[in-house]
């Protein structure tokens, strides 16, 4: 996951947390049941699964009117305490959580070439 996105080694953190959170909801050949459903009792929703480090237009709150309403930034991971995604916005070096994003679902060759630009 990291050496795709050529994310810094201070984003290790957050691979892992999403890595954990993709097993506790994958199913497994040795227990009937995942992890999630055994904690929740129920099956885990798969609509809200995002490639990690893929490119998303971000909405964020902006102050003039004129300004751009969204930025392109990079998705890093799932917060355990709300609904939506961390993001990172690398010309602003900021690491924000949202739900309110528009992935990019057919393009993901270099996007640190994408990002760059």
């Amino acid at each position: 996951m990291m050496n795709f996105t050529e994310l810094p080694p201070s984003f290790w953190g957050y691979a892992l947390e999403t890595e954990a959170k993709l097993l506790n909801i994958a199913p497994s050949k040795s227990v009937p049941q995942t992890p999630y459903e055994i904690w929740h009792g129920k099956p885990a929703s798969h609509k809200y699964l995002r490639v990690w480090g893929s490119p998303a237009y971000v909405k964020r709150l902006v102050g003039d009117k004129l300004d751009s309403r969204s930025s392109l930034c990079r998705f890093i991971g799932y917060p355990k305490e709300t609904a939506g995604y961390y993001f990172y916005d690398r010309p602003e070096q900021k690491i924000f959580i949202s739900r309110n994003a528009v992935f990019w679902k057919r393009v993901f060759h270099r996007i640190a070439d994408v990002m760059r630009s």
